[in-house]
């Protein structure tokens, strides 16, 4: 039962889906166009972004918060578990099949709370999403604004290219736009 999920393993998670999508970007538009090629380190630009730290802030504390109650819920079936093996040679069978069951209830409900909170496609994963996607969209559209005022027909990430020119690189303008 791991309920430290680390929120910027989740951010990474995110970035390497946006730059799937920055490698896509443009593509319609490089046929008709020059073949001037940019590239942008996605992962730098949204670091340096206030709204990620934020995002960040607000995950961390979702994490803990979550994390402290699955603890307390650990804690309970922990201390009632304890109490079961003490007193279980004075209790008759149907005591025993009763305390037994609470037992199991109670380990289901902390898996449950577990992957409904830190498992795929969970709440905290879905609360990711939602703080990340402004900033993947933003993100996006300075590229957008950036490539098309450059000149540029096609942009991928920085960390998809094997070689190139420093002067095709886009992340200091899209930063700069980002803080206009």
């Amino acid at each position: 039962m791991n309920a430290t999920v680390k929120p910027s393993a989740l951010l990474t998670r995110s970035l390497f889906m946006l730059a799937a999508v920055v490698l896509l970007f443009g593509t319609a538009e490089a046929e008709a166009a020059t073949d001037k090629t940019g590239v942008v380190d996605v992962s730098r630009i949204i670091q340096q972004m206030p709204e990620t730290k934020k995002a960040e802030n607000i995950l961390k504390s979702t994490t803990s918060q979550w994390g402290k109650t699955l603890e307390g819920m650990q804690k309970e079936f922990q201390t009632s578990a304890a109490n079961y093996e003490k007193s279980k040679a004075s209790m008759n069978s149907s005591t025993k099949k009763q305390k037994e069951n609470e037992l199991k209830t109670k380990l289901q409900a902390i898996q449950k709370y577990e992957q409904e909170k830190f498992g795929r496609g969970g709440a905290l994963e879905k609360k990711q999403s939602e703080l990340m996607k402004p900033i993947q969209q933003k993100v996006m559209a300075a590229i957008k604004k950036v490539a098309q005022k450059e000149g540029f027909s096609l942009v991928i990430e920085k960390q998809a290219m094997i070689y190139g020119d420093n002067s095709l690189d886009l992340t200091l303008k899209v930063i700069d736009q980002l803080n206009k």
